[in-house]
């Protein structure tokens, strides 16, 4: 898959930031020094968890545990494994945000 570069609004800053096609929405974000929240990084632990308000990712593998069938099919997605399919919006449901 070629790499493309998308535009992330994270709905909880209101910072539009650049994304590769090969990075995760948390990757792309730690760049632009958005803190994000996060803990393991890799898919376990569901703390990045996020609301997809618009926009396509594909998902890296990751536990059950920290995404359901049910959370991912509600337009939720863990920022860790998300990578851009399209430009997106999204906002992380920790630390309050809605």
């Amino acid at each position: 898959m070629k790499k493309r570069d998308y535009q992330i609004t994270v709905g909880n800053t209101g910072a539009t930031i650049a994304c590769r096609s090969d990075q995760t929405i948390l990757q792309a974000a730690m760049g632009a020094d958005i803190d994000y929240p996060f803990a393991c990084a890799s898919g376990n632990c569901g703390m990045c968890v996020s609301q997809l308000t618009s926009g396509k990712v594909s998902m890296l593998p990751r536990a059950d545990s920290a995404l359901s069938p049910e959370q991912a099919a509600s337009g939720k997605t863990l920022a860790c494994r998300a990578q851009p399919r399209s430009d997106l919006v999204v906002s992380w449901l920790g630390r309050g945000g809605r």
